[in-house]
């Protein structure tokens, strides 16, 4: 399913609504039958989009939607809930800039997860922006979006840029993060506190 209609922006959602409001205006002044099915057309072409939109899901909502239920796992401190939405391997870059590579075995027996429980840590993300997502076909998608974990009133926020890759089952999964300044953004990389050193 083409993204344009799976995934749809919301200018195409505004033209859509405009012309529904135009074609309507024209044939309630009018009131003859080419206005009428003018205004029909333009009902008819939105609840198709509407429709598309409801059903297919593109590579980008999936990942947002992974996203979300990764943040949700880690702050019930689910380990397997958590991975269920790993590549076998990830490519992570923290603040050095260096690329290294994680296993989902790795992110299972990390440190942060003993730290989660001890703080009883909340984790949540939010902002993903449509405008921050890189499409590079129509098997893997690049998102960014800013989360935090708090716990004893501190707050350790950061912005992430996360891809994800279509598996050979057909699943988007994670298979490249990278961690920076929630302000400064792609301008200062910051590491996750406690996130396996993984190898180059």
């Amino acid at each position: 399913m083409p993204t344009f209609l799976s995934d749809p922006p919301s200018a195409v959602y505004l033209v859509l609504a405009a012309a529904v409001l135009v074609t309507g205006l024209v044939w309630f002044n009018r009131r003859d039958r080419k206005s009428l099915l003018a205004f029909a057309a333009a009902l008819l072409v939105v609840g198709l989009v509407g429709l598309l939109d409801f059903l297919f899901e593109s590579p980008r909502e999936e990942s947002v939607r992974r996203v979300k239920a990764m943040m949700k796992a880690a702050d019930a401190h689910d380990r397997e809930a958590f991975v269920s939405h790993l590549a076998d391997k990830i490519q992570y870059k923290g603040e050095s800039g260096d690329a290294v590579t994680v296993s989902r075995e790795d992110i299972r027996r990390a440190g942060f997860w003993e730290v989660l429980r001890q703080h009883n840590a909340h984790v949540a993300a939010w902002d993903f922006a449509r405008g921050d997502a890189v499409e590079s076909g129509p098997d893997s998608v690049e998102i960014g979006f800013l989360a935090k974990g708090e716990a004893d009133g501190k707050q350790v926020p950061m912005y992430f840029r996360a891809t994800f890759t279509r598996q050979p089952d057909g699943q988007m999964k994670l298979t490249a993060l990278a961690s920076f300044d929630p302000v400064k953004r792609t301008n200062e990389r910051k590491t996750i506190p406690f996130f396996p050193s993984g190898t180059k």
